[in-house]
């Protein structure tokens, strides 16, 4: 795999071939890249750049951000500030250019890290001699108390491990990896997704140290060990003494304020041109101008405007911050002329052509911008983030299946056949620089179990330990799958309902599959790389015209063609025909075309979404999540959307152009409902994106959602519809689970363990009596394959490590070892290779 080289810039050559993320730390004023097990993770005294490549339409567009620590030095900041432009310059000025300081993050830079874990802060950097976070996360082994704060945006910050960093608005998890526990803790006022986030990061912690144990607790239900490992109990702040989350989401836009600014002799200009309402005629290409929202600041760069003007425009909008007496975290963006985001177009009445009709709908993408109440922020047009594929998916495959805690080989001929109710570990070897790399892949159905999911964790770390390290890890939840995972299968992924039973949660259930002869898959994508075949219900509103559909009988298959369906969809749906007809005749059935054995099989005709929504335009769906929580009305995009995005508590718009629906989930509170049926009716009447004025605005209830709706979601699930289930009350129940199985097979073998352990002493005890007395064996000695020293029992070579040494191997006492049962004291000696 080889990179264009783009750049005339030694530290870019490359950058920006492909769709994806690119980072860079600034080391010693060079911008260096890191590692993708990085990303995410940015430490508070370093400043770095980030690229962000996407796709719209057949062009390739940019996005730019210098992000800059809370503790960084104003000489890495200036470099930071210095070296985008030169990435900017290497791109052919083509990026928009964004400042993004620590903790005031705006919503589409959060965004690019949400396959990432979101953005964590790490204590240091690289002037502390801190070269990589996980390299720096493997070395821990004192405790670590980490700050989640935000609503969907939530951001992890490493605290003082102590009781005063405590407050009851928000969440922390403390991470002990020398006492092998997690212990999240959810303050009295935390918002709910803040416990959920708690519980998802403390999981995604635990699948890389398999053996720590996972227990949440709600304020005033502490442990004693809680509270030691803060260094003792204290009052807990309440959550008005500290920063808001509102304040953190940003506060409300002021009115929209235009300024001339000019830099002359080292003097800069400010006028006021206009507030308000603002006209696109304002602008003149021979000057530049600051656009001021209330929430964030644009820096306009118009194509006529000096050298100096165009190079000094950062310095322009830091000196125009501290003119003008704003927070130094403002947002700043850096915009050239005919480079405009529509965001910032839809401050002005911009003239806009016409929407091209003839491009017709496909896939289910969302962006997020950085969103303010004001409804003209919300127009800008949706595009996908995607991580960037290291080759074109040609290099050689092996898939297995979580079944009894262990991985079973998926047959070759399975290959891209997946089962929502299961989990898989795929092994992914390519050639690189005439050598061999490798990408482990573990997947995680939407209806796999908890116990499924971590064996699925834990046996990618065994594989990774199979070739020494040397894999790159990658954690996919359904519907989530990157492209370079779904290249792997050549546009023939499919993923079918049921799966097997699992083996610790689900013991009595049996497996559960599609038995019937008849099934239904809804094939839905951009591009022949991202189009994947989801099963749906069996039913005639499972269809919309946008979409190709998969219909299985026993005598034959159905390949349905929507009036809207695009050639990529058309294409992968015949090609995953192949896959499943086995003896069967493939038949492709055109919309309106439907012979009655076709009804027959999904239980007769129904109304389903027959209406173009997204088919007469080339916009794409977008979901807003709208809340009053804090006492005034919020509205955030929310990307890649999918069912699991919807919550009973909360108020949703989904903008299918064609229609613009209130989504009310059961939950939420009458104000809520009001504000986000305005937001509806604000947003249809001041958009001008082409639509008609007059386009609905239609409210739904949680449950009663019409095709037209479901339509716009890859695999709408109606069951889950009908029966909300709390994403956190479903992570605790999980972890309940798990608590009462281990402490039932902790109890089943307490007997036989405490004979084995006396049994052991005694044998121990025999075995140190075989060496001369104070005698001790360095650790180095004991793992030397089978030449160990002569009197020594190869079964009990920790007995011979001297107090310190097997304090250092173990990190435990040897007393503290010993007390543990049988089982844990293997699994620890297998760990440091003395078992």
């Amino acid at each position: 795999w080889h990179k264009t080289d783009m750049s005339e810039h030694e530290q870019f050559q490359g950058a920006g071939a492909e769709p994806g993320v690119e980072i860079w730390r600034i080391e010693s004023f060079v911008p260096t890249p890191i590692p993708k097990e990085d990303y995410g993770k940015f430490f508070t005294g370093d400043c770095y750049i980030v690229l962000h490549t996407y796709k719209k339409g057949h062009s390739t567009e940019y996005n730019v951000y210098f992000w800059l620590g809370d503790e960084s030095s104003q000489d890495e900041q200036g470099t930071a500030a210095a070296k985008t432009v030169e990435l900017d310059d290497s791109l052919g000025g083509k990026p928009i250019q964004f400042r993004e300081t620590q903790g005031n993050e705006s919503s589409g830079f959060v965004s690019l890290f949400k396959a990432f874990g979101g953005v964590e802060y790490l204590a240091g950097g690289v002037a502390s001699g801190f070269k990589s976070a996980s390299e720096e996360l493997a070395k821990l082994n004192v405790p670590r108390l980490l700050h989640l704060k935000g609503k969907r945006n939530v951001r992890t910050k490493q605290v003082d491990c102590s009781a005063d960093s405590l407050n009851n608005g928000d969440v922390f998890v403390l991470d002990a990896p020398n006492e092998k526990v997690i212990l999240v803790w959810n303050g009295s006022k935390a918002n709910k997704m803040e416990k959920f986030k708690g519980i998802e990061f403390a999981n995604t912690v635990k699948e890389k140290r398999a053996s720590s144990i996972i227990d949440v607790f709600e304020e005033g239900q502490e442990s004693d060990k809680f509270w030691e490992l803060l260094g003792g109990k204290k009052d807990v702040k309440d959550a008005s003494e500290v920063e808001s989350d509102e304040s953190v989401a940003k506060a409300a836009a002021a009115e929209k304020v235009l300024y001339r600014v000019k830099e002359e002799d080292g003097n800069l200009s400010i006028d006021e041109v206009a507030s308000g309402k603002l006209d696109k005629s304002m602008l003149d290409s021979d000057d530049s101008f600051v656009l001021f929202t209330g929430a964030e600041l644009f820096v306009w760069v118009g194509s006529g405007a000096s050298a100096t003007e165009k190079r000094e425009s950062w310095k322009m909008a830091t000196n125009f911050v501290k003119e003008k007496g704003l927070a130094p975290s403002t947002n700043i963006a850096n915009i050239k002329e005919g480079n405009e985001p529509m965001n910032f177009k839809a401050c002005f009445k911009w003239p806009l052509p016409p929407p091209d009709f003839s491009v017709k709908s496909s896939g289910n993408v969302a962006k997020v911008e950085d969103k303010g109440v004001d409804v003209s922020n919300l127009f800008e047009r949706p595009v996908v983030v995607e991580e960037k594929p290291v080759d074109d998916g040609s290099g050689k495959l092996e898939i297995w299946r979580v079944e009894n805690f262990d991985l079973a080989p998926v047959p070759e001929d399975m290959y891209g056949q997946f089962y929502g109710g299961d989990s898989y570990v795929l092994l992914y070897t390519y050639q690189n620089n005439n050598r061999e790399e490798y990408i482990i892949y573990f997947w995680l159905g939407s209806e796999s179990t908890q116990d499924e999911y971590a064996t699925a964790a834990l046996k990618a770390t065994e594989l990774d330990d199979k070739y020494g390290g040397a894999p790159v890890q990658v954690r996919v939840k359904m519907g989530k799958e990157p492209n370079h995972f779904l290249s792997l299968f050549k546009g023939k992924m499919v993923v079918h309902a049921g799966g097997k039973g699992s083996a610790f949660k689900n013991k009595s259930d049996a497996d559960s599959y599609d038995v019937d002869g008849i099934s239904l898959f809804h094939v839905k994508g951009t591009n022949a790389t991202n189009t994947r075949a989801v099963q749906v219900e069996e039913k005639a509103t499972s269809l919309n015209s946008g979409d190709a559909f998969i219909l299985l009988t026993p005598g034959k298959i159905n390949v349905w063609i929507g009036k809207g369906c695009n050639d990529d969809e058309k294409a992968t749906a015949h090609s995953v025909a192949e896959v499943l007809k086995g003896e069967r005749e493939v038949v492709e059935v055109e919309e309106g075309s439907e012979d009655d054995a076709f009804w027959e099989a999904i239980g007769g005709k129904a109304e389903y979404a027959s209406e173009k929504a997204g088919v007469e335009s080339a916009r794409e769906p977008r979901l807003f999540h709208c809340s009053n929580a804090t006492g005034r009305f919020t509205a955030e995009e929310i990307p890649n959307f999918a069912q699991d995005d919807l919550y009973d508590d909360d108020v949703y718009i989904l903008d299918t152009f064609t229609n613009v629906f209130v989504w009310v989930g059961q939950e939420s509170n009458d104000d809520e409902k009001k504000a986000a049926v305005k937001l509806g009716q604000d947003y249809v009447q001041q958009v001008d994106d082409g639509r008609d004025e007059d386009t609905p605005v239609i409210v739904i209830r949680q449950g009663k959602e019409p095709t037209l709706f479901t339509s716009c979601f890859l695999g709408w699930n109606e069951e889950k519809a009908r029966v909300f289930v709390d994403p956190y009350e479903a992570k605790m129940a999980q972890l309940r689970e798990e608590k009462a199985a281990r402490e039932a097979a902790e109890a089943e073998e307490a007997p036989a363990a405490a004979e084995e352990e006396k049994k052991v002493e005694e044998e121990a005890a025999a075995a140190v009596a075989a060496v001369s007395v104070g005698e001790s064996i360095p650790y180095d000695k004991l793992t030397a394959g089978q030449d160990f020293p002569a009197g020594i029992d190869p079964t009990k070579r920790e007995v011979y490590l001297s107090d310190e040494e097997f304090n250092t191997v173990f990190n435990m006492p040897r007393a503290e070892f010993e007390a543990l049962p049988k089982w844990k004291q293997v699994q620890a000696k297998k760990n440091v290779k003395l078992f």
